[in-house]
């Protein structure tokens, strides 16, 4: 199969410019079951109480069940959305893996076997900042949790036409939708909202850009004497040492002080809008790859 850039693609409509913004998200459902492979770059950039961070990611996709994302965080990242371990998910058609590595730890990292696809992208969903599931879950139709997919990929969701624009020198339409919280099953009425907005191309129907901005209320009572504890077992554990009751409790008041400058920092971070935008480039489509494309 000779490889096609996605800009290279017909468009799939000749009166684009009078599609509804639910006509524009069924076209973009159909253009990504239309294709048998798909691969991109791209950044993902978190903005929360004036501090930005950014992710890079790499996503290669093939029907009917391959798939390889990696991603890696920038160096120096600030605040409690930084992150600091770069990542990957894959199945080569042997299984479905997942493995995270701390900076200098590459070595000793061991992957993760998962159950399927699924539980695999969704376990990646939060630590690539959904980099790991808004293109695969739109490519293989796969409900993972994404807010930013799932306005078009679910067709649930009601939309809204917005102006078109441009990401880089690709013509989109833009499309917009607000996600309560509250009202979704399962979430336990947990207040909030995401307000997603998604570039798709006019040419190729595919997403280019999404951004989302949360808006939550953060419980902002203490945390309880257990969870500090508790937290202080895992720090204990990382740094090789044992947990006794006495080191517990020598660590309890900077434990306590720490968790509390967190809950702060969430709370007004959260609270005033926490927001991600992802970006897709050199998007290439059906390429021809070999297993030995998907592997660690």
């Amino acid at each position: 199969f000779p490889t096609r850039r996605s800009s290279d693609l017909i468009s799939q409509t000749s009166s684009g410019d009078k599609l509804t913004a639910q006509e524009i998200a069924g076209k973009s459902r159909n253009a990504y079951a239309a294709l048998s492979s798909y691969s991109d770059s791209g950044t993902v950039v978190s903005e929360m109480a004036g501090q930005n961070n950014t992710l890079t990611f790499n996503t290669r996709l093939q029907r009917p069940n391959l798939y390889r994302i990696d991603w890696t965080p920038a160096t120096g990242l600030k605040g409690v959305l930084s992150g600091s371990d770069k990542g990957v998910v894959w199945s080569d058609g042997s299984g479905d893996y997942f493995l995270t590595t701390a900076a200098g730890q590459e070595k000793n990292a061991k992957s993760q076997k998962m159950q399927n696809m699924k539980r695999a992208l969704t376990q990646a969903s939060g630590l690539s900042w959904s980099a790991a599931s808004t293109i695969p879950g739109a490519f293989f139709n796969q409900d993972l949790g994404d807010v930013f997919v799932a306005p078009v990929a679910s067709g649930r969701h009601p939309l809204q036409k917005e102006e078109d624009a441009k990401v880089g020198d690709v013509d989109c339409y833009v499309v917009s939708s607000v996600m309560d919280f509250s009202k979704i099953p399962d979430n336990k009425g947990k207040p909030g909202t995401a307000n997603t907005m998604l570039w798709i191309g006019k040419r190729d129907f595919l997403i280019h850009q999404c951004r989302t901005k949360y808006v939550e209320k953060v419980d902002s009572s203490a945390p309880s004497d257990q969870a500090i504890d508790e937290a202080i077992k895992k720090s204990l554990e990382m740094q090789k040492k044992s947990a006794t009751p006495e080191a517990v409790a020598a660590m309890r008041p900077q434990m306590k002080a720490i968790m509390k400058q967190v809950q702060s920092t969430l709370k007004s971070g959260f609270e005033s809008g926490v927001v991600f935008t992802q970006t897709h480039e050199n998007i290439s489509v059906s390429q021809k790859f070999s297993l030995t494309d998907f592997a660690r």
